[in-house]
């Protein structure tokens, strides 16, 4: 594959109009998320939550749900009963982690059960880092790659970066990185917070079929805040929570190869081409350069962490 068809792997939704989906608004209209139908016929249920407007295809927060607290409460007890009630898969992967959802101003509107927000197509948050041995050159660099776990619930044995992590309220992006860093590779904070540097960010909308009878057919809007660590020949990252089965120093050819071959997790191989552009191992000559840096920096139509 090209490295334009495995950044469109991650940014898989379309960009035409989704008139199939219905939009998740705050009780004033902010636009939130995008609804499957498979999702709205269950909401319509919820009646002390939320309405649906079949005509403009909406499904609104209640006014009456007039403060963060109260929101968060409601969608709290919303997806435990989906969850004692087996109603999505999804809902299997349960966390015990509360993602923010914000309005315009950027402030917290509420917060929502991680593994519910997909179902909501609500923006999400997560901190990806690089870790590599820089080289004479940039082409010479060479980047720590785990595998992820046979018993991963999603993309198992797939390749990814070298830490990375969904950033959970209260916790900050810089907090989020140092803590994976230790939790995934092993990794101090002494060690790594000297050697890391923040770099940009990343947004995509990613659906991974558009059949609307699957429950797979969610919309999720991610925004990844991609970090580099620039490492040691001598520190050696290891599996250290179970998430991460090896990891292996490889080179940046090697790298390119197993992301066209499809070995590599679709948003870590889009932060890994991200990576080799800021670096300028991809330049303007790769076919696609233009389209690639759009499909990795999507503007999302949802209001977001300021």
């Amino acid at each position: 594959m090209s490295l334009l068809e495995i950044i469109k792997k991650c940014d898989s939704a379309p960009y035409t109009p989704l008139t199939d989906y219905y939009i998740f608004t705050a009780h004033e209209g902010t636009p939130l998320g995008y609804l499957t139908p498979l999702v709205v016929a269950e909401l319509k249920k919820e009646t002390d939550t939320v309405s649906v407007d079949d005509h403009k295809k909406t499904v609104t927060i209640l006014a009456q749900l007039d403060t963060s607290e109260k929101r968060s409460e409601a969608f709290e007890k919303l997806g435990d009963k989906w969850r004692a009630q087996k109603l999505f898969d999804v809902l299997e992967g349960w966390r015990n982690e509360k993602y923010a959802i914000y309005n315009p101003t950027g402030t917290v509107y509420f917060l929502m059960e991680r593994a519910v927000t997909a179902l909501f197509g609500v923006v999400t948050y997560g901190v990806h880092i690089v870790g590599f041995v820089p080289g004479k050159t940039a082409k010479d660099a060479r980047i720590w790659v785990p595998k992820r776990a046979l018993t991963k619930p999603t993309w198992p044995g797939y390749l990814d970066n070298t830490v990375a992590g969904g950033v959970g309220y209260p916790a900050s992006l810089w907090e989020t990185a140092v803590k994976e860093c230790g939790e995934e590779a092993g990794l101090e904070p002494s060690y790594v917070e000297p050697r890391l540097s923040s770099t940009g960010v990343v947004s995509y909308l990613y659906r991974a079929t558009d059949d609307l009878s699957d429950e797979l057919s969610v919309i999720q809007p991610e925004v990844e805040y991609v970090m580099d660590l620039e490492m040691d020949e001598a520190t050696i990252p290891a599996p250290a929570d179970g998430e991460v089965e090896s990891f292996e120093l490889l080179s940046v050819d090697r790298v390119l190869t197993l992301i066209k071959e499809g070995k590599f997790k679709p948003n870590t191989a889009l932060i890994t081409i991200d990576f080799l552009i800021r670096r300028g191992v991809i330049g303007v000559e790769q076919p696609g350069y233009v389209d690639i840096l759009c499909h990795s920096h999507r503007k999302l139509p949802f209001p977001l962490l300021k």
